[in-house]
């Protein structure tokens, strides 16, 4: 993320791994070690384009396990699922 200061209350944000209860047509996946900018201060959440895209995708193939890992969504990534 190229933006290091909170669009709502000014705080730092930093880049963190965190869990994310995604929904996807109705159905909820939860991820973990999900890549985003979180805002020091207030908590707000920046995920890159190619982030939630991957999420996404994660979410259309989840039929076998409602959680998952992401290790990276660029490059070489290590996806593993489990329950």
């Amino acid at each position: 993320m190229k933006t290091s200061e909170c669009e709502y209350c000014n705080g730092e944000i930093r880049q963190k791994q965190v869990t994310v209860d995604h929904w996807y047509e109705g159905k909820l996946v939860i991820i973990k070690d999900v890549p985003v900018g979180v805002c020091q201060e207030c908590g707000q959440r920046y995920y890159a384009a190619a982030t939630l895209d991957r999420l996404d995708a994660m979410a259309q193939n989840s039929d076998t396990a409602p959680v998952k890992n992401i290790r990276s969504c660029h490059g070489n990534e290590s996806v593993t699922t489990g329950v």
